[in-house]
Formats: C-alpha cells, structure tokens, sequence
C-alpha cells in the first residue's frame, strides 16, 4: 500500500509539498517505478474543483475495478489525510475524461454529410475494428469527431483512436486525454 511516507521517499520531498500539484506528483510517482504497470488518468474527481489527475494500476484507466491511487486528493478535500486509495466504479469519485462508459450507451455516431474520410492507420487494423467501423458505415469529419469523443468501452477504442491520429485530416479531434490514456502513445510524455 503507497502512504504519504512512501511518496516522500519516492518523491525525496516531504509529502505538503505535493499540495495542489495533482498531475506532476501524480506523473512523478509513475515515472518513479514504485507503482509498477501504472499510468496517469485525467478527469474530474468529487472533491476537486476543475480537472485533476491521479494513478491508475493498469493500462487502461476506463476499465471498472482497477486500483486508483491519488496522491493529491488530500490537498482539495479535508477529509482525506493521506494517500486516496480505492477502486474504479460506476458513480464512483473519479471519472476520466472523454469517454467513461460503454459506447453502446451513448447513441451511434453518425455522418453528418460531408465527405467520408478514410482511416490511415500505420498498422493494419484487427478484424475487431475493421468490423466495428462497418457498421458505423463511412464517417465524415463530423462523425468521426462524435466517435473520438464517444465512451471508451464495448469496441476496439484504442485500435480506431490510435489510428485517428495517424490520419492527418483526424489528427485534431482526437482528445489528447483519450489518446494518452488509451493508447500506448504518451503525447507530451504527461502520462506514463
């Protein structure tokens, strides 16, 4: 179990110094090795006032039942008073960004007219994908704008997403969040 004495001697600073500083200690302690298969999340918390950030014990911070570990939370809610420790769940206290949930749930995205654009993936992609965007049918800019930020869980996400952002035409539609903590690419080396 990580406590405020083990994130010292992670970090060499004494744990009041994290205060506020939820996505550099968060990224800190990953980087550090002492959580090992971790990554940073994103998103918002109960608690916290704005966007925050915090560990998840696994490679895909939107599965359910994964540990969280949030070494800041004590700075936002009194009531914490150490290391925030607990399990990813539906309603729980923290939710990633861009797409938390099934997208089975949430409606299919749909073209909105325009011209299909075609993905350009620097891999081929699975069976899984190939057969999920069929049933999609062709998007335009516009749907595949409501597939990037469509809830994470029930298709081959990371595979489509991670592709989306090697179509240059996609490329800025694809969160940053979403791309960072679905896929093995690190935008801006801030997740793992």
């Amino acid at each position: 179990m990580i406590t405020a004495k083990r994130v010292e001697q992670a970090l060499g600073m004494p744990f009041e110094q994290t205060k506020h500083r939820c996505h550099e200690i968060s990224l800190a302690l990953v980087r550090s090795g002492v959580l090992p298969a971790s990554r940073v999340a994103r998103g918002w918390c109960r608690g916290v006032i704005g966007q925050h950030s915090w560990i998840v014990v696994s490679r895909n911070p939107y599965l359910l039942g994964v540990p969280i570990i949030d070494p800041t939370l004590w700075s936002y809610d009194p009531s914490v008073t150490d290391v925030w420790v607990g399990v990813s769940k539906p309603g729980g206290r923290h939710i990633p960004h861009g797409g938390s949930g099934s997208i089975w749930s949430a409606g299919r995205p749909a073209s909105g007219g325009g011209a299909p654009i075609a993905l350009t993936p620097s891999e081929p992609l699975s069976v899984e994908a190939k057969a999920f965007l069929g049933i999609l049918g062709p998007l335009d800019r516009r749907g595949w704008s409501e597939l990037a930020n469509s809830p994470v869980l029930g298709w081959p996400a990371a595979e489509i997403i991670a592709a989306m952002d090697d179509t240059e035409e996609l490329k800025a539609l694809v969160p940053i969040d979403v791309l960072g903590m679905l896929t093995d690419r690190n935008p801006g080396e801030l997740y793992f």
